[in-house]
């Protein structure tokens, strides 16, 4: 179930995570090297049908579109994960982590607007529910 790719993923999704839970911010030379990891992957693995993971990668520009269109009311950041994500994870993997992803945000969004602790135009950091959905894909 954890190969070394999926324990690096993890710790890098967790590190994430964190900068962007602390700084708002996500340093993009570990978004670049993020995503030459990921090619570097799939070159090497090569057991991948090339249609998941150009699925993937539709699924990637589509939210990175969507950034571009909303003003980034979804970061460029969060986007570019979700792009690599799809090199590495392929498309049926990366929609099963953003699923649960969303779920846990959506989740977590009602609870907090529920209990009057948060405002609708509060914004709530993505990475920390991307790796949550990661590991959830992982472990399904």
């Amino acid at each position: 179930m954890w190969t070394l790719s999926r324990i690096i993923c993890m710790g890098m999704l967790t590190g994430l995570s964190l900068a962007d839970i602390c700084t708002r911010r996500i340093p993009s030379l570990w978004l670049f090297i993020g995503s030459l990891l990921a090619a570097g992957y799939q070159i090497a693995a090569g057991e991948e049908d090339i249609w998941l993971i150009l699925g993937g990668v539709g699924v990637g520009i589509l939210f990175l579109a969507v950034s571009r269109f909303t003003g980034e009311s979804m970061g460029y950041g969060d986007s570019w994960a979700i792009l690599i994500l799809g090199i590495y994870l392929g498309l049926w993997e990366l929609l099963t982590a953003l699923t649960g992803a969303f779920f846990l945000l959506a989740a977590v969004s009602a609870a907090g607007l529920a209990a009057k602790k948060m405002s609708k135009r509060l914004r709530i950091p993505f990475y920390p529910f991307l790796t949550a959905g990661y590991l959830m894909s992982v472990i399904w």
